[in-house]
């Protein structure tokens, strides 16, 4: 179980780790409005601290549509001029891909008016309420600068912001000094306080880490099938090497991780239909380090070394270490291969996939040159057709959770916006 290989308190810093990879500028929004929410929460009072904890994580997702639907360095043009389609993206990305379901529709209202909102009854009113004046008071307060003056939220007391919210507002403020703390970054110290009151239960921690790998969705549609194909090609060739029940699960949370440095890659240069030039190979060869960056320290060693390793090969040709087969184990070879075959099934912007003899004389060639591991590349070999029936099989069926959210976003967008 993933209780075992990761704490809540790495997992929460490895969900704004990731999500930093894509926009830095917006994970430290979502952490501010976080640490304001969870000070609103403790005026209000009646919540253990490990259930503040748990909105906090939801405060630091509660613009994660902004990264699909949003130009994120233009925060402010799209949180005043048009907000739904990031919270109602939002919205779905939690209910269907996180264990937030419940509290996902927190997402889907955080930017209605509160007097547009009196007729409609939902779980977790009021902390969406509270969770609306803290993003606002974070934007105006960043905006704003030495003018900013949290009085200013008055004059909408009743019709965009719910008194009560503003209430526990001015109670924070009078309590925690929170604007001077986050003017001086001095917030920080209770915010990782905070936040050692994560308490996830081993299926929370599976969805959570789960929701990490669709996170590259949010990039590029593609990379989430890919990511999920590898996952399973790697259980197949794990189940056919007699692979123990702890080492097939160190390669799929390596494997689950393994491609979220590509976050940070441009999308041009990943579409790109064309051969890339050496610095363009260079930026994407950076991923696999952003990567380890971002992981390091939060997962079980093992894990570590699984994932930064997927584009070593075992000639010393790969990336970006050059690592030899020495070098290496069977857990890494495992993904190595599977990601190559992947890569090879698909479709690329620049090229066709390679059909099943290519791949097959591919693999044959590079055990030959000691390019790939001997033993894990024959044993994909052997069993080519049933590993990859199989695993793409599994694949289609997982996908299709994500599949849900894409069509049900425009039917939400035209119910939510007519």
């Amino acid at each position: 179980m993933a209780i075992e290989y990761i704490t809540s308190k790495n997992l929460f810093y490895l969900i704004c780790d990731t999500l930093k990879l894509m926009d830095e500028s917006l994970i430290k929004h979502g952490t501010r409005v976080s640490y304001i929410m969870s000070k609103m929460l403790e005026c209000k009072g009646g919540y253990e601290k490990f259930e503040i904890a748990d909105f906090m994580l939801l405060g630091v997702l509660h613009d994660i549509g902004a990264y699909k639907t949003d130009n994120v360095r233009k925060q402010l043009t799209y949180e005043a001029k048009n907000p739904m389609p990031h919270s109602i993206y939002g919205y779905l990305f939690l209910k269907y891909l996180s264990p937030l379901e419940e509290q996902s529709k927190m997402i889907l209202y955080h930017h209605v008016d509160t007097d547009k909102l009196q007729d409609v009854d939902y779980q977790y009113k009021p902390e969406t309420e509270i969770l609306k004046v803290a993003e606002i008071m974070d934007i105006w307060h960043t905006a704003f600068g030495e003018k900013f003056d949290y009085h200013m939220i008055e004059r909408y007391i009743g019709t965009k912001f719910d008194k009560r919210a503003c209430e526990l507002l001015y109670q924070a403020v009078e309590q925690y000094d929170i604007f001077n703390k986050l003017t001086d970054n001095s917030y920080h110290n209770e915010f990782e306080e905070s936040v050692e009151y994560v308490l996830l239960s081993d299926e929370e921690k599976e969805k959570y880490l789960r929701m990490l790998m669709y996170t590259t969705g949010l990039k590029k549609e593609s990379m989430v099938a890919d990511t999920i194909e590898t996952i399973y090609v790697c259980k197949e060739i794990g189940r056919k090497m007699q692979l123990s029940e702890m080492d097939s699960a160190e390669i799929y949370y390596a494997a689950l991780v393994h491609d979220i440095g590509m976050l940070v890659i441009p999308e041009d240069i990943i579409d790109a239909p064309r051969k890339l030039e050496d610095a363009e190979k260079n930026l994407i060869h950076t991923h696999v380090e952003l990567m380890h960056k971002a992981i390091e320290g939060k997962f079980s060693q093992n894990i570590v070394d699984i994932a930064v390793a997927h584009h070593e090969r075992f000639d010393g040709s790969g990336y970006p270490k050059g690592l030899k087969g020495s070098g290496m184990n069977t857990k890494q070879a495992i993904l190595q291969t599977a990601e190559t075959v992947v890569s090879m099934i698909n479709d690329k912007p620049y090229r066709k996939a390679y059909n099943k003899e290519d791949i097959m004389e591919e693999l044959n060639n590079g055990i030959v040159s000691g390019k790939y591991d001997g033993v894990v590349a024959d044993t994909f070999l052997r069993y080519y057709d049933e590993i990859v029936e199989k695993a793409f099989q599994k694949a289609q069926v997982t996908l299709t959770t994500h599949q849900r959210l894409l069509r049900n976003y425009e039917q939400v967008y035209k119910n939510f916006t007519k």
